[in-house]
């Protein structure tokens, strides 16, 4: 049997068998197993699987070095899961709630405020925008509280015991001295202090209750048309 060479290292090895243990150990040689593309530095590998899709590469494994997986194999979907990988970034993170928090920067902004015509990734978020009192609008956390309230649908998703005070515009943070919950869903009924809460809830399709379905969509038509034009009186 012929002798072979490394041309890289300028080594000769007496068997193809000797040479590719070579490349196993060496740290010059990182290999593609799909088409021998044969790398001098692990940055360069990760780039090649990058550039041909041979490989799935996450750059949040290994410390952000980088590792090449199996694309659809049983051991790449564990990963995702156990280490909650962003699929969109390559990011790891310490649970799931975290990464899904995570995920709305990858969002579209396509949402437009009913007064100001920014735009945000979700429904929740620009509801929250406006509770913020930040909008140029001036709509407040108070005047969304109040349209609630108003809605004909109102016992679907609000404590009776504070409507009273929703459609007075009182503010129920500096009302009482423990956080009070008047909003609930319509599904399964837990709570919540803030109608942004409630919405963020439907969204994260913690129950069955859509956000755009049944009571909960007829009162994001009625917030529309009562604030779509920057209402606010």
């Amino acid at each position: 049997m012929g002798k072979t060479y490394c041309s890289r290292c300028e080594r000769e090895f007496p068997s193809q068998q000797a040479l590719q243990q070579h490349y196993n150990d060496s740290a010059s040689h990182y290999r593609c197993e799909i088409c021998g593309f044969d790398g001098s530095t692990w940055d360069k590998w990760i780039g090649h699987h990058r550039k041909t899709k041979h490989r799935v590469v996450c750059q949040g494994c290994d410390d952000g070095k980088g590792w090449a997986w199996v694309a659809g194999s049983q051991e790449y979907l564990a990963h995702l899961k156990e280490q909650n990988v962003c699929q969109a970034c390559e990011m790891h993170f310490q649970n799931a709630s975290n990464l899904d928090h995570h995920k709305m920067v990858h969002l579209e902004r396509s949402i437009e405020c009913y007064a100001c015509y920014q735009k945000f990734p979700t429904y929740p978020a620009m509801i929250l925008h406006l509770e913020s009192g930040t909008c140029p609008s001036k709509i407040n956390i108070l005047h969304l509280n109040e349209s609630a309230a108003m809605c004909f649908q109102w016992k679907a998703y609000l404590d009776p015991g504070y409507r009273d005070e929703l459609l007075n515009r009182d503010d129920l943070k500096t009302e009482y001295s423990e956080p009070v919950y008047p909003f609930k869903c319509p599904e399964c009924v837990v709570s919540f202090t803030k109608l942004s809460g409630l919405f963020q809830h439907v969204y994260s399709k913690a129950c069955n209750q859509g956000l755009y379905e049944g009571k909960m969509a007829k009162l994001i038509k009625w917030l529309e048309n009562r604030h779509s034009a920057g209402e606010n009186e």
